[in-house]
């Protein structure tokens, strides 16, 4: 059986009404015969605990018409724009899929190369975001970002990228998570776990940041240029999470990147585990239905 295949790089963080648009507007522009996902687990790409179970994740995503749901561990989904996109694609070439298709602002897939093209040759600035040193007179989006870095990926392993319009009339996951802890009801609020915050495991975080020597610190991923003395300085300072993230944040560590790096010394995961697994060569299967499975079986 030679089924049509394609792809959708996800966070589910929470699954909202843009994501059912998602699903449909893909199946309907790839004519695909097997859609499917993978999706970002307990952590997501800016280093956010996952406000669903990678079990709810995947009951919606199959009700919503994906056929397979596979995921993306977070050591490989609490990433830069660059690396999120190689990890999700290198996993998803491991079945061989013909196509992926995203979310864009742009919606315009030469754009897209061209600015790709434009990464290639900019000398980065370390002290800047990748939006800063590429775009200084290109306003890019968030999806536009990522898609630049898909399109990067999809050409080295032959996959062709598409987009479709990212429908703004959908309230975005920030806005989604944003109101819900206001207490304001949301589509599939059963779902949420309240608890799956950075309050929660911030007295864990603090207590290892004051327990442990700054040369233990040091040899965990993302753990650079001398942040471990500001994160277990500020950790003695600040009792709440919030504190203590406002006061880690400066030029050069976002608060993305804060919370990336505080997610890599929650889970103990170094640099040299890291440097060994640079490579997302596996297919961790989260769910199918009968057209996954069927796609799965040929495979084997």
């Amino acid at each position: 059986m030679n089924m049509k295949t394609c792809g959708i790089i996800t966070e589910y963080n929470p699954f909202h009404q843009g994501h059912l648009y998602h699903i449909k507007k893909t199946k309907e522009l790839t004519q695909c015969d097997c859609l499917i996902a993978i999706v970002s687990n307990h952590f997501t790409q800016r280093g956010l605990p996952s406000l669903m179970r990678m079990e709810d994740k995947t009951k919606l995503a199959l009700e919503a018409g994906c056929n397979l749901v596979i995921e993306l561990p977070p050591c490989y989904a609490a990433q830069g724009a660059d690396y999120f996109a190689k990890y999700a694609i290198e996993s998803l070439n491991e079945i061989q899929i013909d196509q992926i298709c995203f979310g864009s602002e742009t919606n315009d897939i030469q754009k897209l190369k061209q600015l790709s093209l434009k990464m290639e040759q900019i000398k980065k600035d370390p002290s800047l975001s990748m939006n800063q040193n590429l775009y200084a007179n290109d306003l890019i989006r968030p999806n536009d970002i990522l898609g630049i870095q898909y399109i990067k990926q999809c050409e080295k392993h032959h996959i062709e990228p598409i987009c479709i319009s990212r429908n703004e009339t959908f309230k975005s996951a920030t806005q989604t998570r944003k109101e819900y802890f206001d207490g304001i009801s949301q589509f599939n609020d059963a779902y949420f776990n309240k608890s799956q915050t950075w309050d929660t495991y911030y007295p864990y975080l603090r207590k290892f940041l004051l327990l442990s020597d700054t040369n233990t610190l040091s040899t965990y991923f993302l753990v650079n240029e001398g942040i471990e003395y500001r994160l277990k300085e500020n950790a003695k300072k600040y009792q709440k999470w919030q504190d203590f993230l406002m006061a880690s944040i400066s030029k050069t560590y976002t608060k993305a990147r804060i919370q990336r790096t505080c997610m890599f010394i929650l889970l103990q995961i170094t640099k040299a585990q890291m440097q060994e697994n640079n490579r997302f060569n596996q297919v961790i299967v989260a769910g199918f239905d009968s057209i996954g499975q069927a796609f799965l079986k040929d495979k084997q």
